[in-house]
Protein backbone atom coordinates (compact mmCIF):
# COMPACT_ATOMS: atom_id res chain seq x y z
CA UNK A 1 0.00 0.00 0.00
CA UNK A 2 2.71 2.19 0.98
CA UNK A 3 4.49 1.92 -2.65
CA UNK A 4 1.13 2.73 -3.91
CA UNK A 5 0.49 5.81 -1.88
CA UNK A 6 4.64 6.68 -3.63
CA UNK A 7 3.37 5.92 -7.19
CA UNK A 8 0.25 8.25 -6.89
CA UNK A 9 2.13 10.97 -6.05
CA UNK A 10 4.70 10.98 -8.38
CA UNK A 11 1.97 10.72 -11.17
CA UNK A 12 0.79 13.81 -9.67
CA UNK A 13 4.04 15.85 -9.51
CA UNK A 14 4.55 14.01 -13.37
CA UNK A 15 1.15 15.02 -14.32
CA UNK A 16 1.91 19.27 -13.07
CA UNK A 17 5.39 19.36 -14.80
CA UNK A 18 4.29 17.82 -17.87
CA UNK A 19 1.17 20.67 -17.90
CA UNK A 20 3.76 23.31 -17.29
CA UNK A 21 5.87 21.90 -19.78
CA UNK A 22 3.42 22.19 -22.34
CA UNK A 23 2.47 25.46 -21.43
CA UNK A 24 6.02 26.86 -21.32
CA UNK A 25 6.95 25.83 -24.29
CA UNK A 26 3.64 26.52 -26.68
CA UNK A 27 3.55 30.21 -25.43
CA UNK A 28 -0.18 30.08 -25.54
CA UNK A 29 -2.32 26.98 -24.96
CA UNK A 30 -6.04 26.20 -24.37
CA UNK A 31 -7.49 23.57 -21.37
CA UNK A 32 -8.56 21.50 -24.79
CA UNK A 33 -5.16 21.66 -26.10
CA UNK A 34 -3.60 20.60 -22.91
CA UNK A 35 -6.24 17.56 -22.86
CA UNK A 36 -5.10 16.75 -26.11
CA UNK A 37 -1.73 16.93 -26.07
CA UNK A 38 -1.32 15.27 -22.57
CA UNK A 39 -3.59 12.76 -22.64
CA UNK A 40 -4.85 13.71 -19.56
CA UNK A 41 -8.73 14.22 -18.26
CA UNK A 42 -10.23 17.27 -19.03
CA UNK A 43 -10.99 17.12 -14.98
CA UNK A 44 -7.26 16.94 -14.12
CA UNK A 45 -6.37 19.78 -16.44
CA UNK A 46 -8.69 21.76 -14.73
CA UNK A 47 -7.48 21.13 -11.08
CA UNK A 48 -3.71 21.59 -11.93
CA UNK A 49 -4.53 24.63 -14.19
CA UNK A 50 -6.32 25.67 -11.12
CA UNK A 51 -3.31 25.29 -8.78
CA UNK A 52 -0.93 26.84 -11.33
CA UNK A 53 -3.55 30.19 -11.72
CA UNK A 54 -3.35 30.83 -7.50
CA UNK A 55 0.44 30.07 -7.82
CA UNK A 56 0.53 32.87 -10.49
CA UNK A 57 2.39 30.67 -12.23
CA UNK A 58 0.50 31.05 -15.35
CA UNK A 59 -2.60 33.48 -16.31
CA UNK A 60 -5.59 33.57 -18.14
CA UNK A 61 -5.69 35.70 -21.94
CA UNK A 62 -8.40 36.23 -24.24
CA UNK A 63 -7.38 34.98 -27.77
CA UNK A 64 -6.11 37.43 -29.79
CA UNK A 65 -8.64 36.47 -32.77
CA UNK A 66 -11.68 38.61 -32.29
CA UNK A 67 -13.71 36.58 -34.87
CA UNK A 68 -16.94 35.97 -32.89
CA UNK A 69 -18.01 32.47 -33.10
CA UNK A 70 -20.58 30.00 -31.09
CA UNK A 71 -20.29 29.03 -27.82
CA UNK A 72 -18.06 30.41 -25.28
CA UNK A 73 -14.08 31.62 -26.20
CA UNK A 74 -12.01 29.48 -25.14
CA UNK A 75 -9.22 31.55 -22.33
CA UNK A 76 -5.53 30.94 -23.56
CA UNK A 77 -3.35 30.05 -20.64
CA UNK A 78 0.03 31.56 -20.44
CA UNK A 79 3.23 32.04 -17.93
CA UNK A 80 2.46 34.67 -15.61
CA UNK A 81 4.50 38.24 -15.76
CA UNK A 82 4.79 37.84 -11.87
CA UNK A 83 6.17 33.73 -12.20
CA UNK A 84 9.82 32.98 -11.09
CA UNK A 85 12.80 33.39 -13.68
CA UNK A 86 15.71 31.41 -15.07
CA UNK A 87 19.00 32.46 -15.74
CA UNK A 88 21.59 31.38 -18.17
CA UNK A 89 25.19 31.82 -19.47
CA UNK A 90 27.05 30.94 -22.41
CA UNK A 91 30.52 30.59 -21.87
CA UNK A 92 32.33 30.93 -25.55
CA UNK A 93 36.50 30.90 -26.11
CA UNK A 94 36.00 34.74 -26.75
CA UNK A 95 33.36 35.74 -24.37
CA UNK A 96 30.15 35.48 -21.86
CA UNK A 97 26.61 36.00 -22.94
CA UNK A 98 24.15 36.47 -20.02
CA UNK A 99 20.51 36.28 -20.12
CA UNK A 100 17.50 36.40 -17.83
CA UNK A 101 14.51 35.01 -18.79
CA UNK A 102 10.72 33.82 -17.99
CA UNK A 103 9.95 30.09 -18.14
CA UNK A 104 8.99 30.35 -22.17
CA UNK A 105 12.05 31.72 -22.72
CA UNK A 106 10.77 35.71 -23.16
CA UNK A 107 13.89 37.70 -22.19
CA UNK A 108 13.95 40.35 -19.70
CA UNK A 109 17.43 41.22 -18.99
CA UNK A 110 21.12 40.50 -21.85
CA UNK A 111 24.99 41.21 -21.17
CA UNK A 112 27.40 39.99 -22.73
CA UNK A 113 31.27 40.47 -21.40
CA UNK A 114 34.26 39.87 -23.63
CA UNK A 115 37.70 37.91 -22.91
CA UNK A 116 40.93 39.32 -22.87
CA UNK A 117 43.72 37.23 -24.08
CA UNK A 118 45.42 36.59 -20.87
CA UNK A 119 42.41 34.98 -19.00
CA UNK A 120 43.09 32.54 -15.96
CA UNK A 121 41.03 30.08 -14.24
CA UNK A 122 40.39 32.86 -11.63
CA UNK A 123 39.74 35.76 -13.91
CA UNK A 124 37.06 33.91 -15.45
CA UNK A 125 35.33 33.42 -12.19
CA UNK A 126 35.01 36.78 -11.37
CA UNK A 127 34.11 37.24 -14.94
CA UNK A 128 31.15 34.86 -14.33
CA UNK A 129 29.94 36.44 -10.97
CA UNK A 130 29.98 39.90 -11.82
CA UNK A 131 27.67 39.38 -14.71
CA UNK A 132 25.21 36.89 -13.21
CA UNK A 133 25.30 39.80 -10.32
CA UNK A 134 24.72 42.35 -12.94
CA UNK A 135 21.92 39.87 -14.89
CA UNK A 136 20.30 39.45 -11.58
CA UNK A 137 20.96 43.06 -9.83
CA UNK A 138 16.70 44.55 -10.34
CA UNK A 139 15.13 41.00 -10.80
CA UNK A 140 12.65 41.23 -7.84
CA UNK A 141 11.14 37.80 -8.83
CA UNK A 142 12.22 34.50 -7.50
CA UNK A 143 15.44 33.14 -9.47
CA UNK A 144 14.97 29.12 -10.24
CA UNK A 145 18.45 28.47 -11.17
CA UNK A 146 21.51 29.33 -13.16
CA UNK A 147 22.07 27.47 -16.72
CA UNK A 148 25.82 27.15 -17.82
CA UNK A 149 26.52 26.12 -21.10
CA UNK A 150 30.33 25.66 -22.31
CA UNK A 151 32.14 24.05 -24.84
CA UNK A 152 34.40 20.61 -23.46
CA UNK A 153 33.29 17.53 -21.29
CA UNK A 154 31.39 17.82 -18.72
CA UNK A 155 30.42 15.64 -15.70
CA UNK A 156 26.77 17.69 -15.04
CA UNK A 157 26.86 16.01 -12.08
CA UNK A 158 28.97 17.83 -10.52
CA UNK A 159 29.04 20.90 -12.54
CA UNK A 160 32.81 20.50 -13.14
CA UNK A 161 34.40 21.17 -16.65
CA UNK A 162 36.51 18.09 -17.14
CA UNK A 163 38.08 18.76 -20.26
CA UNK A 164 38.49 21.44 -22.60
CA UNK A 165 41.30 22.55 -25.50
CA UNK A 166 42.51 25.78 -26.47
CA UNK A 167 41.24 27.47 -23.58
CA UNK A 168 43.53 29.80 -22.16
CA UNK A 169 45.54 27.17 -20.95
CA UNK A 170 43.14 25.70 -18.39
CA UNK A 171 42.04 22.23 -19.01
CA UNK A 172 39.53 21.88 -16.14
CA UNK A 173 37.46 24.27 -14.50
CA UNK A 174 34.79 23.64 -11.49
CA UNK A 175 32.12 25.91 -12.04
CA UNK A 176 29.41 25.17 -9.92
CA UNK A 177 31.59 24.67 -6.96
CA UNK A 178 33.59 27.93 -7.31
CA UNK A 179 29.86 29.95 -8.50
CA UNK A 180 28.15 28.38 -5.52
CA UNK A 181 29.98 30.06 -2.89
CA UNK A 182 28.26 33.11 -4.25
CA UNK A 183 24.66 32.71 -5.03
CA UNK A 184 21.81 30.35 -3.30
CA UNK A 185 19.94 29.23 -6.38
CA UNK A 186 20.97 25.73 -8.16
CA UNK A 187 23.50 25.84 -10.77
CA UNK A 188 23.77 23.96 -13.44
CA UNK A 189 26.62 22.79 -15.98
CA UNK A 190 25.77 21.38 -19.32
CA UNK A 191 28.30 21.20 -23.05
CA UNK A 192 26.89 24.24 -24.97
CA UNK A 193 26.14 21.94 -27.83
CA UNK A 194 23.56 19.78 -25.42
CA UNK A 195 22.03 22.47 -24.06
CA UNK A 196 21.32 23.97 -27.71
CA UNK A 197 19.49 20.52 -28.55
CA UNK A 198 17.42 21.05 -25.21
CA UNK A 199 16.44 23.99 -26.82
CA UNK A 200 15.43 22.67 -30.01
CA UNK A 201 13.75 19.81 -28.25
CA UNK A 202 11.61 22.00 -26.54
CA UNK A 203 11.06 25.26 -28.31
CA UNK A 204 11.91 23.80 -31.92
CA UNK A 205 12.08 20.92 -34.36
CA UNK A 206 11.91 18.94 -31.50
CA UNK A 207 8.04 19.96 -30.81
CA UNK A 208 7.47 18.11 -33.96
CA UNK A 209 10.56 15.54 -34.27
CA UNK A 210 11.01 12.77 -31.18
CA UNK A 211 14.71 11.58 -32.55
CA UNK A 212 17.30 13.81 -34.38
CA UNK A 213 21.09 14.73 -34.16
CA UNK A 214 22.39 18.08 -33.19
CA UNK A 215 25.46 18.95 -34.73
CA UNK A 216 26.89 22.30 -33.88
CA UNK A 217 29.44 23.68 -35.81
CA UNK A 218 31.90 26.48 -33.90
CA UNK A 219 35.48 26.41 -33.19
CA UNK A 220 35.09 22.36 -33.04
CA UNK A 221 32.46 20.61 -34.14
CA UNK A 222 30.27 18.64 -31.48
CA UNK A 223 27.03 16.58 -31.82
CA UNK A 224 23.79 15.98 -29.30
CA UNK A 225 21.76 12.66 -30.08
CA UNK A 226 18.19 13.28 -29.02
CA UNK A 227 16.15 9.59 -28.82
CA UNK A 228 12.44 9.51 -27.99
CA UNK A 229 12.57 13.05 -26.64
CA UNK A 230 15.17 12.28 -24.31
CA UNK A 231 18.74 14.07 -24.61
CA UNK A 232 21.43 11.08 -24.46
CA UNK A 233 24.19 11.24 -22.27
CA UNK A 234 27.35 11.12 -23.77
CA UNK A 235 30.19 13.28 -25.29
CA UNK A 236 29.34 14.12 -28.66
CA UNK A 237 32.54 15.45 -29.57
CA UNK A 238 32.29 14.76 -33.02
CA UNK A 239 34.88 16.78 -33.68
CA UNK A 240 37.82 14.47 -32.70
CA UNK A 241 36.68 11.74 -34.82
CA UNK A 242 39.37 10.72 -36.77
CA UNK A 243 38.90 10.63 -40.45
CA UNK A 244 42.82 10.87 -41.76
CA UNK A 245 45.29 8.80 -39.60
CA UNK A 246 47.49 10.44 -41.58
CA UNK A 247 47.11 13.60 -40.76
CA UNK A 248 48.16 16.53 -38.74
CA UNK A 249 48.08 16.65 -35.08
CA UNK A 250 45.37 17.75 -33.05
CA UNK A 251 45.10 19.40 -29.43
CA UNK A 252 43.88 16.64 -28.53
CA UNK A 253 46.29 14.35 -29.27
CA UNK A 254 45.15 12.08 -32.24
CA UNK A 255 45.78 12.54 -35.69
CA UNK A 256 43.57 13.91 -38.90
CA UNK A 257 40.38 15.00 -36.55
CA UNK A 258 37.71 16.28 -38.18
CA UNK A 259 37.78 19.77 -36.40
CA UNK A 260 40.77 20.03 -38.29
CA UNK A 261 39.26 20.10 -41.85
CA UNK A 262 35.63 21.56 -41.40
CA UNK A 263 35.49 23.53 -37.68
CA UNK A 264 34.90 27.16 -38.45
CA UNK A 265 38.60 28.80 -37.49
CA UNK A 266 39.97 26.10 -39.63
CA UNK A 267 37.31 26.77 -42.83
CA UNK A 268 38.31 30.41 -42.21
CA UNK A 269 42.25 29.51 -42.29
CA UNK A 270 41.80 27.77 -45.61
CA UNK A 271 40.10 30.25 -47.25
CA UNK A 272 42.79 32.86 -46.39
CA UNK A 273 45.53 30.03 -47.60
CA UNK A 274 43.62 29.59 -51.07
CA UNK A 275 42.50 33.29 -51.66
CA UNK A 276 44.75 35.38 -49.22
CA UNK A 277 41.17 37.00 -48.18
CA UNK A 278 41.12 37.07 -44.06
CA UNK A 279 37.84 36.60 -43.09
CA UNK A 280 36.80 37.02 -39.46
CA UNK A 281 33.57 34.69 -39.02
CA UNK A 282 30.94 32.37 -40.91
CA UNK A 283 28.66 34.70 -41.72
CA UNK A 284 31.57 36.40 -43.62
CA UNK A 285 33.26 33.56 -45.27
CA UNK A 286 29.40 32.53 -46.24
CA UNK A 287 29.00 35.52 -47.71
CA UNK A 288 32.39 35.80 -49.81
CA UNK A 289 32.06 32.44 -50.84
CA UNK A 290 28.61 32.75 -52.83
CA UNK A 291 31.20 35.62 -55.06
CA UNK A 292 34.66 33.26 -54.69
CA UNK A 293 34.79 30.06 -56.44
CA UNK A 294 37.89 29.10 -54.65
CA UNK A 295 36.55 29.79 -51.17
CA UNK A 296 33.05 27.98 -52.12
CA UNK A 297 35.39 24.83 -53.11
CA UNK A 298 36.87 24.89 -49.60
CA UNK A 299 33.50 25.47 -48.37
CA UNK A 300 32.05 22.39 -50.48
CA UNK A 301 35.32 19.80 -49.32
CA UNK A 302 34.92 21.02 -45.83
CA UNK A 303 31.06 19.87 -45.68
CA UNK A 304 31.93 16.83 -47.39
CA UNK A 305 34.38 15.91 -44.54
CA UNK A 306 31.36 17.05 -42.25
CA UNK A 307 29.53 14.69 -44.03
CA UNK A 308 31.06 11.73 -43.73
CA UNK A 309 30.85 12.43 -39.64
CA UNK A 310 27.39 12.81 -39.56
CA UNK A 311 26.85 9.54 -41.39
CA UNK A 312 29.21 7.90 -38.79
CA UNK A 313 26.77 9.04 -36.36
CA UNK A 314 23.26 8.30 -38.22
CA UNK A 315 25.02 4.46 -38.48
CA UNK A 316 25.12 4.23 -34.64
CA UNK A 317 21.90 7.07 -33.44
CA UNK A 318 19.40 5.76 -36.42
CA UNK A 319 17.83 8.85 -35.88
CA UNK A 320 15.96 10.66 -39.19
CA UNK A 321 16.72 14.15 -39.01
CA UNK A 322 19.82 16.03 -38.55
CA UNK A 323 19.58 19.55 -37.01
CA UNK A 324 22.54 21.55 -38.21
CA UNK A 325 23.15 24.69 -35.74
CA UNK A 326 25.43 27.64 -34.29
CA UNK A 327 27.82 28.38 -37.37
CA UNK A 328 26.62 25.59 -39.44
CA UNK A 329 22.98 27.44 -39.85
CA UNK A 330 24.70 29.83 -41.93
CA UNK A 331 25.67 27.50 -44.98
CA UNK A 332 24.39 27.98 -48.28
CA UNK A 333 20.99 25.87 -48.51
CA UNK A 334 22.56 24.83 -52.03
CA UNK A 335 25.45 23.25 -49.42
CA UNK A 336 23.06 21.66 -47.15
CA UNK A 337 21.55 20.17 -49.97
CA UNK A 338 24.53 18.35 -51.15
CA UNK A 339 25.55 17.31 -47.74
CA UNK A 340 22.24 15.59 -47.70
CA UNK A 341 22.82 13.57 -50.82
CA UNK A 342 26.22 12.63 -50.25
CA UNK A 343 24.71 11.38 -46.52
CA UNK A 344 21.97 9.49 -48.54
CA UNK A 345 24.66 7.79 -51.11
CA UNK A 346 26.47 6.35 -47.47
CA UNK A 347 23.64 5.97 -45.39
CA UNK A 348 22.69 2.55 -43.79
CA UNK A 349 20.42 4.43 -41.47
CA UNK A 350 17.89 5.44 -44.21
CA UNK A 351 17.21 1.15 -44.56
CA UNK A 352 15.46 1.31 -40.96
CA UNK A 353 13.54 4.61 -41.82
CA UNK A 354 12.74 3.86 -45.68
CA UNK A 355 13.33 7.48 -46.47
CA UNK A 356 17.05 9.53 -46.89
CA UNK A 357 17.87 11.22 -44.04
CA UNK A 358 16.86 14.80 -43.47
CA UNK A 359 19.12 18.05 -42.38
CA UNK A 360 17.24 20.98 -41.31
CA UNK A 361 18.76 24.34 -39.89
CA UNK A 362 17.78 24.92 -36.68
CA UNK A 363 14.23 26.29 -36.04
CA UNK A 364 15.66 29.22 -33.72
CA UNK A 365 18.65 30.02 -35.52
CA UNK A 366 21.53 31.66 -34.11
CA UNK A 367 19.34 31.95 -30.91
CA UNK A 368 19.55 28.28 -29.94
CA UNK A 369 23.35 29.15 -28.72
CA UNK A 370 22.26 31.51 -25.80
CA UNK A 371 18.76 30.25 -25.45
CA UNK A 372 19.85 26.59 -24.46
CA UNK A 373 21.53 28.05 -21.33
CA UNK A 374 18.03 28.08 -19.87
CA UNK A 375 17.00 25.04 -21.25
CA UNK A 376 19.41 23.34 -18.84
CA UNK A 377 17.07 24.89 -16.25
CA UNK A 378 14.26 24.04 -17.83
CA UNK A 379 15.21 20.62 -18.13
CA UNK A 380 15.71 20.07 -14.71
CA UNK A 381 12.28 21.68 -14.12
CA UNK A 382 10.39 19.70 -16.47
CA UNK A 383 12.24 16.22 -15.59
CA UNK A 384 10.16 13.69 -13.03
CA UNK A 385 7.66 16.40 -11.43
CA UNK A 386 10.83 18.21 -10.36
CA UNK A 387 8.86 21.24 -11.76
CA UNK A 388 6.07 21.16 -9.08
CA UNK A 389 8.61 20.48 -6.20
CA UNK A 390 10.71 23.20 -7.03
CA UNK A 391 7.88 25.77 -7.41
CA UNK A 392 6.03 24.69 -4.73
CA UNK A 393 9.61 25.35 -2.72
CA UNK A 394 9.49 29.13 -3.70
CA UNK A 395 6.01 29.47 -2.22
Amino acid sequence: MKETGINLIKAKESNRALLLQLICTAGKITRTELSVRSQLSPMTITNIVNEFLAQKLIVEVPPEDTVKVPGRTPMLLQISPASPVIVGIRMSRRRLQGIVANLSTQPLVQKEVLFSSEETEETIIHKLKELTEDLIRNIDRPILGLGISTAGVIDRESGVLEYITNFFHITRLDLRGHLSQYFDFPIYVCNEVHAAALCELYFGHGQAEDNFLYVGLTHGIAAAIVFERKLLDFSGEMGHMTIDYHGPRCACGNNGCLELYASTPNLLRQIADQTGVQLQNMEQAVAFAQKNRTAYAVFYNAMRQLSYGINNYLNLYSVPTVILGHDSYLLPDEIVEQMETTIASMSISMHHFGARPKLVKSKLGMKTQLYGTLCIVLQHLFQDGGAFRFLSAED
